[in-house]
């Protein structure tokens, strides 16, 4: 039986990779670390605590018991239908009128950066996300494929559609925001500021339908 963190932790961070947000339980998941297991200061980042669980086994949290829900860069890596799934359990998880913040790939970005033929965009995105390799991505179309195909990417996003699945699964006042805008009070902290970041992402906040 899966445990459930809700008790000593009201906001998780979903998908966290090697990033370790203070008061939060940040969740991430690596097959050589045990299954299911609490460290603490992960990577030597103090007043932090990282669980080690595979998220597609749901969220270890109790039905409308958290007060935030935070993924960065993580829905992407899911299926369609594995996204849905996934965001029906962080509207099981969260209490009624909590939030929910993501962040994605914006695909409206990227694309309308291609059409206006911005070589510094994706220039600048082959050099941070794609090792720089002119070779493999020499051109806006192959940057661009490139994002959309590597890092484990399984889907993409714009604003339309992830509004879209937000209503489908239960959400409400769905906005679309700037990187750092947030009415969570610690956004500073839990997005720190990255231009390349900032620039590509589509960012999204919501809350649990009170109904």
């Amino acid at each position: 039986m899966t445990t459930d963190y809700s008790e000593s932790f009201k906001k998780f961070h979903l998908g966290c990779g090697i990033i370790f947000l203070k008061n939060y339980l940040n969740i991430g998941f690596w097959t050589n670390l045990e299954q299911d297991k609490l460290y603490e200061n992960p990577n030597g980042v103090q007043d932090t605590v990282l669980l080690n669980f595979d998220l597609t086994h749901g969220i270890p949290a109790s039905d409308n018991s958290l007060d935030v829900v935070y993924h960065s860069h993580m829905l992407e890596h899911l299926t369609n239908t594995e996204g849905i799934q996934f965001l029906k359990e962080c509207n099981r998880v969260l209490k009624p009128g909590a939030t929910m913040r993501l962040l994605v790939p914006d695909l409206g970005t990227f694309s309308k950066k291609y059409m206006e033929e911005d070589d510094f965009f994706f220039d600048a995105y082959r050099k941070e996300a794609l090792s720089d390799d002119k070779l493999l991505y020499p051109t806006r179309g192959a940057v661009f494929m490139g994002m959309l195909h590597n890092h484990g990417h399984k889907m993409g996003y714009d604003y339309e559609t992830v509004n879209h699945i937000l209503n489908q699964t239960g959400f409400t006042d769905v906005r679309k925001t700037m990187f750092q805008e947030s009415a969570l009070s610690d956004i500073q902290e839990i997005e720190p500021y990255a231009p390349l970041r900032a620039a590509e992402s589509l960012c999204v906040e919501c809350i649990k339908s009170a109904q």
